[in-house]
């Protein structure tokens, strides 16, 4: 009986692939449908045990548990489904080599109706993958297309902590209102469609964002900030898959003309750091509730921002907390004091 490490590298090895490679990722990007599905977390491992394996966060079709992402058209008027990029659409490499933080690389494939799609995917020193789309109308008609990202995970997954303070499941952005779907109440959305399916739609006017989240990693689409879309989350009762799709408006092509479009895609480790950085300098709305702070977040956040802060300088976590506990010990001294001179009072 194959384990499931032998049926993973059996289903990588099915399509040709391009390398990922940067300090803190290493996987490939399928040329079979242009997927991004094979990535693994250099900086964490499964376990503390000395030459455990390295976290295996994205994984192909064929796989134990599939889970992957990708970014295409879809068709409008007087298009088939053939004449867009589909899943077993065979793309070729245009440029680049290896995906490393300063190497992108660009996908081409041309369809039979006469269009030049072209997908150019670059990556930073963290976890977030920007996918440059165009497609070049070699028609003589107008046409429409709609681009579009998918996250498909296949079945839900078996570490969950279960933690009734902790979100793992589905998340979502929709200028600025927070949605959370938890794993066990997926097959509960709004909509079901004759008992094979449930989904719910929600339509974003500018900012927004949607994914799965788990108690360490996460997977996100990212729109551009300003771009309206509509964020769909899925779930299908047969097959057990879950989605989470953003569909953008319909674009005109004229005959002869180029349009593009352009999106991010998180999938690595929920680090406060690189999280924020996202929000703060990427301009993600509010990318940092992407980590379940709790009932008392207007507590939780800034204390660890502080707590953060006061690691990074003294560099042990463990005095750090010695330290965080005296400043709030200061910042309440004044509280504290009244009600030590309160008691005194009554004592006498």
């Amino acid at each position: 009986i194959a384990t499931p490490e032998e049926v993973r590298s059996a289903a990588l090895a099915e399509a040709p692939r391009i390398t990922i490679d940067t300090p803190r990722l290493a996987g490939s990007i399928s040329l079979l449908g242009g997927r991004i599905d094979d990535l693994q977390l250099k900086d964490y491992r499964e376990t503390l045990d000395e030459g455990a394996p390295i976290v295996t966060l994205l994984s192909p079709e064929g796989s134990a548990r599939p889970y992957y992402a990708v970014h295409g058209w879809a068709q409008g008027p007087g298009l088939a489904p053939e004449d867009v990029p589909g899943p077993d659409t065979q793309w070729e490499l245009a440029s680049g080599d290896t995906l490393t933080v300063d190497t992108p690389v660009t996908l081409r494939w041309e369809s039979p109706a006469g269009l030049t799609f072209e997908k150019s995917i670059a990556i930073d020193g963290d976890y977030m993958f920007t996918i440059e789309q165009s497609v070049a109308n070699g028609t003589s008609d107008a046409l429409r297309l709609a681009p579009y990202g998918l996250i498909r995970r296949h079945g839900i997954p078996d570490d969950l902590k279960g933690f009734f303070i902790l979100h793992e499941g589905l998340i979502r952005m929709t200028d600025g209102e927070l949605g959370e779907v938890d794993y066990d109440n997926v097959a509960d959305l709004e909509t079901v469609d004759e008992n094979t399916s449930s989904s719910r739609t929600m339509r974003v006017a500018a900012n927004g964002w949607i994914g799965f989240t788990d108690h360490y990693w996460m997977t996100t689409l990212v729109p551009a900030p300003g771009t309206a879309f509509t964020s769909t989350a899925q779930h299908s009762l047969n097959t057990d898959i879950l989605q989470a799709l953003t569909l953008y408006e319909t674009r005109d092509v004229a005959a002869g003309q180029t349009i593009t479009a352009s999106a991010q895609f998180f999938a690595g480790a929920k680090e406060w750091e690189a999280i924020r950085a996202y929000q703060n300098v990427g301009g993600i709305d509010r990318f940092l509730d992407s980590i379940d702070w709790g009932w008392f977040f207007f507590l939780t956040k800034p204390i660890f921002a502080v707590l953060h802060w006061l690691n990074a300088g003294i560099g042990n976590m463990g005095w750090a907390i010695i330290a965080l506990t005296l400043v709030i010990k200061a910042v309440l001294f004044p509280l504290a004091y009244r009600s030590y001179v309160s008691m005194a009072k009554m004592k006498e």
